[in-house]
Order: C-alpha cells, then sequence, then structure tokens
C-alpha cells in the first residue's frame, strides 16, 4: 500500500487500484470513499457528461466518536429530475430518492461502528 501526504490529505493506493482519501481536522476526521459502483446506465447531459456528482465520506457523530455516519452527497447538475437508488455494495440495504434538476441531496446511508471504508451502489434514471 502507498501513501502520499500533502497538506492534510492523505491518499492510499493499494494494489487493486482503489483509492480512498482522509481529511483530517482537529474538530473532525472524514474518510471520503471511492466512486460508487454503477448499477446501470448513467444519466448524462447534452455534452455527454454525468448529470450527477457523487461524493461519500465516513463521518464521525459527535457524541460517541467510534460511531461514522456513512454519508453520500448527490448534485444534479442537469435540467431533469434523476430517480437515484442507493444502496451498500451486494446489499438490500437501500435507499431511493429523487434528485431534482440543479439540486444536492445529502443522506446517510447508514451507521457502522468503526467501520470508515465502505462500498456503495448507484443506479440512475
Amino acid at each position: 500500500m502507498k501513501h502520499v501526504l500533502g497538506l492534510g490529505l492523505v491518499l492510499l493506493l493499494s494494489s487493486n487500484c482503489a483509492a480512498y482519501a482522509q481529511f483530517n481536522r482537529a474538530a473532525s476526521n472524514f474518510t471520503l470513499q471511492g466512486p460508487a459502483e454503477q448499477g446501470g446506465s448513467v444519466v448524462k447531459d447534452a455534452t455527454g457528461k454525468n448529470c450527477l456528482d457523487v461524493e461519500a465520506a465516513a463521518r464521525p457523530q459527535t457524541v460517541n466518536r467510534e460511531m461514522l455516519d456513512h454519508v453520500v452527497s448527490l448534485k444534479n447538475n442537469c435540467s431533469r429530475t434523476i430517480k437515484v437508488k442507493l444502496c451498500y455494495y451486494n446489499s438490500d440495504s437501500c435507499k431511493q430518492f429523487d434528485v431534482q434538476a440543479y439540486k444536492r441531496v445529502d443522506t446517510i446511508l447508514g451507521t457502522m461502528r468503526g467501520v470508515s471504508l465502505f462500498r456503495y451502489t448507484l443506479n440512475q434514471k
């Protein structure tokens, strides 16, 4: 495993090319996740860019820092509503919602003790 350091950002590159970044601040520790596994077609705009910007992070809770919320943020950069199904990878633990045109949706996929890295799938229509 290779560690790359710079300005409070730690990038971990493993042999299977998965990348995870951890950003440390005095008040909080966020563990940014790799990209979502796509579970079908991807909605694109007229120029061929993906409509959804997706970010995911494990965020410690304030009271009990061992409990980590798995937060996923979706920003729709297109002029149409996108239906989303967000799941843990190979799991039936899912959330479904609509991301309105030019809006952002932040959701907690789940909460786990001590699990800072998670995989998730994203289906969009």
